[in-house]
């Protein structure tokens, strides 16, 4: 896996491990909920996108911004055609969404 000049090497293999486990998580919250959230998380990534590259000196900030990341890679994964981001294609079924 590679990743981008400027981003940690190790953010990918730390993404393709959370982005999983936060559409278990999510695989249980309605839909049309998690799609709400997307403005919260774009947000927190405008904002704090940098402290997920370069770490932050204030205890949790940069958890917290790559916990954003990986959050909405998830909620995209439910989308139609689902998401790729760092080389990996994230893509899943909601079990609100219709066969």
């Amino acid at each position: 896996m590679t990743t981008p000049e400027g981003l940690p090497p190790h953010m990918a293999i730390a993404l393709s491990a959370a982005v999983p486990l936060w559409v278990f998580e999510m695989s249980r919250v309605p839909l049309t909920t998690l799609i709400a959230q997307a403005p919260e998380l774009s947000q927190v990534i405008a904002e704090k996108g940098d402290v997920a590259q370069f770490k932050s000196k204030k205890k949790g900030e940069t958890a917290a911004a790559f916990n954003a990341i990986a959050r909405a890679l998830a909620v995209l994964s439910f989308m139609p055609g689902g998401v790729t981001f760092l080389g990996e294609h994230y893509e899943n079924k909601h079990p609100d969404t219709k066969s």
